[in-house]
């Protein structure tokens, strides 16, 4: 029993002093780590701080209204030479900023347009201009305009569909509040221009009106364009201080019904052909011819042998429009030949009217080449049968030939062929009597 305590004890002392002697080499040593010492840097001075500026807010300008931009155009002086430029800078920029306010300024223009004020700016320094833009298509009017006679400026502003609004400077104030209006756009736009279409004087006004608004909504606005037109021409209201836009007032008012096709002015027209001047009404003709073409004939041929039409330029101006449905109209037929045998009519007048009938550009007498086989086919026998009246005169004998063959291959005549014939220019500008008496 002692020899099992012993042995016992004995283990228990061994594991014990085995497990003191693994603990002594398990445990870390405990390091002492010490800080190196490291020099302070002087303190630097907090800097001073720099003295604060008082800032006074100015309120910025209020923006300008509607009102006071047009205001500032209705006082707006152009003065002369670099000033009368600057100041037509200056409408540009007003009108532009005018745009800028989109609807709001709608009512403070339809109020100025009501207040009947305008200012007329430079409108012949424009390219853009009615006067130039319709001196530039000219020769799209028919009859004597083609030839640039002198009296064709009294009527350029006829031709609508080279009407435009996208001037550099406006040709007046009030114009230039319709193209605002127009680049704006909207119902609030369209309705103030409806209204000034129907409640303006000038037939300028209702030209452009006319255009802008049949831009903007299609169909809508024709027939307040056309009555607005038909009431003008029927009742022109006096105008003070007439400027150039309203000289050509009356081929603004044609223009509109001929730009919208309308032949309920017709019998107005013919009636307005011959003026109680006893003068031809060009633009009443060039409206007939426009929109009746052929039609127009009867009335045309019934001014021409009108006694109180005592002006014969303007009698030649009638017969050469008549002259112009030869080969498709019996009256128009009559006339040419009764011309053509009128013993007070030289041979180079009688000759400008036989050059008509196959077309090309010579002067006042200018026409177009017959498109209608059977009108030349027309043309060719009334010519053919008169190469015997003619036969012993030497100009004419050649002449008619020649406009037969030119009729035939459907080409114009040439001028040279009246140079052959008669020598000199035989061109543009040709004789001035060139289709009727003198």
């Amino acid at each position: 029993m002692k020899t099992i305590l012993i042995t016992v004890l004995a283990l228990g002392v061994g594991f014990a002093a085995a497990y003191f002697g693994f603990s002594s080499h398990s445990v870390p040593q405990t390091v002492q780590v010490v800080a190196a010492e490291v020099p302070v840097a002087p303190a630097i001075p907090a800097p001073t701080p720099a003295p604060v500026e008082k800032v006074v807010l100015v309120p910025a300008p209020p923006e300008e209204t509607a009102q006071d931009i047009l205001n500032d155009l209705l006082n707006l002086k152009l003065g002369s030479g670099n000033a009368h430029n600057a100041g037509l800078r200056k409408v540009v920029f007003k009108l532009e900023t005018l745009t800028l306010r989109g609807n709001s300024a709608v009512p403070a223009i339809h109020d100025f347009i009501g207040r009947n004020v305008d200012i007329t700016y430079s409108a012949q320094d424009n390219a853009n201009s009615p006067t130039n833009a319709a001196d530039a298509t000219a020769g799209n009017n028919r009859g004597y305009n083609r030839g640039g006679n002198n009296r064709s400026s009294s009527r350029r502003a006829r031709n609508l569909t080279t009407l435009q609004a996208d001037w550099v400077v406006p040709p007046s104030l009030r114009l230039g509040l319709v193209g605002t209006l127009k680049e704006i756009g909207g119902e609030e736009s369209e309705a103030a221009m409806a209204e000034m279409l129907a409640t303006t004087g000038r037939g300028v006004e209702v030209a452009y009106l006319a255009v802008l608004l049949e831009e903007m909504a299609p169909g809508k606005h024709r027939d307040s364009a056309v009555a607005a037109a038909r009431d003008l021409l029927m009742n022109p209201p006096a105008i003070d201080s007439p400027d150039r836009l309203d000289e050509l007032s009356k081929s603004y008012l044609y223009g509109v019904l001929e730009y919208f096709k309308d032949t309920t002015f017709a019998v107005n027209a013919q009636q307005m052909l011959v003026g109680k001047d006893g003068r031809l009404d060009q633009d009443a003709m060039d409206y007939l011819a426009t929109v009746m073409k052929d039609q127009s004939v009867s009335a045309l041929y019934a001014a021409y042998e009108n006694p109180a039409l005592t002006n014969q330029f303007d009698k030649m101006r009638v017969g050469r429009e008549v002259l112009n449905y030869v080969g498709q109209n019996s009256q128009a037929n009559a006339l040419f030949t009764q011309t053509m045998g009128n013993p007070d009519l030289d041979s180079r007048m009688k000759s400008f009217m036989i050059m008509q009938l196959a077309g090309g550009d010579f002067g006042p007498a200018s026409s177009e080449v017959p498109t209608d086989p059977q009108v030349a086919a027309n043309r060719i026998g009334l010519l053919n049968s008169m190469q015997s009246q003619f036969a012993n005169d030497p100009a004419l004998s050649k002449l008619i030939p020649a406009v037969v063959d030119a009729l035939q291959k459907n080409q114009p005549i040439q001028p040279d062929v009246m140079r052959g014939l008669f020598g000199g220019r035989g061109g543009r500008g040709g004789n001035n009597g060139a289709g009727g008496g003198n």
